[in-house]
């Protein structure tokens, strides 16, 4: 005899208009296990994939290439949008011109269509374009026509010629030059950087300005950066209410605080570090119960007891979101009475702190924790190279006397490590670049960052402590800003599986991938020839990390709970943490308001939005130095590796120095005298005749044609290509298909 079917039928299921009330309610999407679990269904249950794909047809949901289920676009297939900067990929990004500022938009990402005569877009500029949308929070939109209207403001630098005073703007995306007004003539020297605003009226077929704002000569000291800030809208002045605040703070009251002043914290940063936000401890576990076990102690500066919610200090830090770091200028989140003192953990000075306390056994997975506000004096400002000196048998006068306690840490650090490992992790282990100055602040050198086991044992305490705030705060239920790092999109995952094929590397063809999919392909690649491609092919298919209330998981971090706690100091995410922490655990009554609560998905949008334009104006500095310091230097060869392949040519970055260009599709097609295709899928430019062929990672000869100082481009032409062999090539190829 048939078993009776136990499983609801579709039609008692769960109220299709629940389930998209439930939807609305998400701003990223929802997975099909959060609407099982918020309807008290089972993920399997094939009645649930019914009614989804039955609401996916009749338009009432979307499911996005991440496979998260949305409410349909609140966009029309056809609008208009403003451009409103340029993503950290370089490509224009836009809100659309009927949405109010307070509304939440999605990120909308703006392409030209191809052999397109339509001029690139500058922020400010309109224009009519299809939309599609690529997953429920990414929007695609395609120009159509470009829009005549109001352009905002544009920065570039003055030059004079017989027309009158023109304006080289800095944006590469933008117009190229303006006119400025012959009153100019009177007060404006070449090679100084102005912010002007932009009318419809033209002159000589540009566009003219008027002058608002003069920054200084583009080699002054400082003023590349001002210039940056000025173009993505950074603030960089805080206003009298925000700094008078802040003026007033003072030492800090030890009521309601533990006293762990006699505790030996370290802080650990880089030689050239402006503000030290974390000390360390650690030590053995003395419960007998844990053999091998290890007590960490991260303190972190307890900003919150300096900035209250909604106070001026606090508005001001939720506009900007976060610090914003460049070669020679620090735009900080905070006023400099607070992250350069109070919040600052000077050595042998009282600061208060909310500190965690993390039990790990040998394997490095935590226990237990414990939070609580306290005072510390942190004993000694150690630098990552002055501690992995000592680790390494030599130490200074500094070092010497806590030689003990700086092998406690890399104790704990080495079953941290033991964790990570198990984890199976996305461990890129990228160094950095940085700008070394002289005596005259122009550069010097551009040399790599080493990468010492110092740095990873204090990310390793960071990632910890983070752990176990987002953990504490999921466990209650309470509002968490989450760091959430999501799937790579799955058009990126072909793409990347098309050119890993043709290395003759296999990635997974399953859906849903983990980071040890991707680290295996890394450490199978470890010194090869291709190592350096892989890395940076892997690397550009992840998608970003973001803060959001609502959690995924940190995927490169293959962590189900993770937040940031241990920056509030250059982070507002860290800030809101430390407040829900606060408030959750009653230390104290200037936790988290509900007002921020009920706005964490906006607070959200907006702080990821701000950590985006950091990472472009620090980028943007950045090359406009190595721009500088390449500038004389036109006419000279250099080794080069392919970084990124397009339709409009070959991104190069120079072997010794790090610095980035771009070889034009023009010219690599004049020097080869013949027509080249682009595989965007596998990432490939070919001759059509020769067949010689282009991918990233592939060494080349490159010479050094231009070094635009304004924009901050380079621009190369291949160096060293024999024609005679170019030509025996076509010959091959012309008999191959001759047979």
């Amino acid at each position: 005899m048939a078993r009776a079917s136990h499983k609801k039928p579709v039609d008692i299921l769960a109220d299709p208009k629940e389930i998209l009330a439930f939807v609305c309610r998400s701003r990223r999407g929802v997975a099909r296990r959060d609407i099982a679990r918020a309807f008290g269904l089972k993920t399997t249950d094939r009645a649930l994939k019914t009614l989804l794909a039955s609401m996916i047809e009749k338009g009432e949901l979307v499911r996005g290439t991440n496979r998260r289920y949305a409410a349909p676009s609140k966009l029309p297939p056809v609008g208009v949008i403003e451009i409103t900067g340029i993503d950290g990929d370089g490509d224009p990004i836009g809100r659309p011109v009927s949405w109010r500022p307070e509304e939440s938009s999605p990120h909308i990402t703006v392409t030209m269509p191809r052999r397109s005569r339509i001029r690139a877009l500058g922020i400010g500029e309109r224009a009519l374009v299809r939309l599609k949308a690529i997953d429920p929070n990414h929007i695609e939109a395609r120009v159509m026509r470009r829009l005549e209207g109001r352009l905002g403001h544009v920065v570039g630098v003055v030059e004079k010629d017989q027309t009158g005073v023109r304006l080289r703007t800095i944006d590469r995306r933008g117009p190229r030059d303006v006119i400025l007004s012959p009153e100019a003539l009177d007060t404006l020297e070449p090679g100084e950087v102005v912010v002007a605003e932009i009318s419809t009226e033209r002159s000589y077929g540009l566009r003219k300005a008027e002058v608002r704002k003069q920054l200084g000569q583009l080699n002054a000291p400082g003023v590349i950066e001002r210039m940056i800030c000025a173009e993505l809208g950074v603030p960089t002045e805080f206003p009298s209410d925000a700094t008078a605040a802040a003026k007033k703070a003072g030492p800090p009251n030890s009521k309601g605080r533990v006293d762990l002043q006699s505790l030996p914290l370290i802080t650990i940063d880089d030689e050239d570090a402006r503000d030290f936000d974390d000390a360390v401890w650690a030590t053995r576990d003395s419960d007998s119960n844990n053999p091998g076990g290890w007590k960490l102690t991260v303190a972190i500066a307890d900003v919150a007891a300096y900035v209250k919610p909604d106070d001026p200090i606090d508005r001001e830090a939720k506009r900007r979101g976060n610090s914003v770091y460049m070669p020679r200028l620090v735009v900080p989140m905070l006023p400099e009475a607070l992250c350069n003192e109070w919040c600052s953990l000077k050595p042998k000075e009282t600061r208060a702190c909310l500190a965690v306390h993390i039990w790990i056994d040998h394997n490095g997975s935590i226990l237990r924790y414990r939070f609580e506000r306290a005072l510390i004096q942190s004993v000694a400002r150690l630098t990552y190279t002055a501690v992995q000196t000592a680790h390494e048998g030599t130490t200074n006068k500094t070092t010497g006397p806590l030689l003990g306690a700086i092998e406690e840490l890399y104790g704990a650090y080495a079953s941290l490590r033991k964790a990570r490992t198990e984890r199976n992790t996305l461990d890129f282990d990228l160094p950095e670049q940085k700008i070394i100055f002289d005596e005259t602040e122009s550069v010097q050198a551009i040399s790599l960052r080493p990468r010492y086991d110092s740095h990873r044992l204090i990310e390793e305490f960071m990632i910890a402590a983070n752990v176990a705030a987002a953990e504490v705060l999921s466990k209650a239920n309470a509002p968490c800003m989450y760091r959430i790092h999501d799937q790579p999109p799955l058009n990126k995952l072909e793409n990347l599986r098309a050119y890993l094929k043709g290395l003759g590397y296999k990635l997974s063809q399953s859906r849903r991938l983990t980071p040890q999919n991707f680290q295996q392909i890394l450490d199978k690649a470890k010194n090869s020839e291709h190592e350096e491609a892989i890395s940076t092919v892997i690397l550009q298919a992840q998608a970003r990390a973001e803060y959001s209330p609502e959690n995924i998981g940190h995927f490169g971090l293959n962590i189900d709970l993770y937040a940031h706690f241990t920056s509030p100091i250059r982070r507002y995410a860290d800030l809101l943490v430390h407040r829900s922490l606060i408030r959750h655990l009653h230390l104290g009554n200037d936790g988290l308001l509900d007002h921020d609560r009920d706005n964490f998905t906006e607070i959200g949008a907006d702080i990821s939005a701000t950590e985006r334009r950091a990472v472009q104006a620090e980028r943007g500095a950045s090359d406009r130095y190595k721009t500088l310091f390449m500038a004389d230097k036109r006419g000279a060869e250099f080794i080069a590796k392919v970084t990124s392949v397009t339709r409009f040519g070959l991104f190069i970055r120079i072997n010794d120095i790090g610095a980035e260009g771009l070889i034009p599709m023009r010219i690599l097609s004049n020097q080869l005298e013949e027509r080249i295709d682009h595989d965007a899928d596998r990432q490939l430019l070919t001759a059509r005749r020769s067949r010689l062929s282009f991918s990233v990672g592939r060494p080349v000869s490159v010479r050094l044609d231009e070094a635009d100082t304004i924009t901050g481009g380079l621009t190369f032409s291949l160096a060293a290509f024999d024609p005679p062999n170019i030509a025996n090539a076509r010959d091959r190829f012309s008999k191959r298909h001759r047979r």
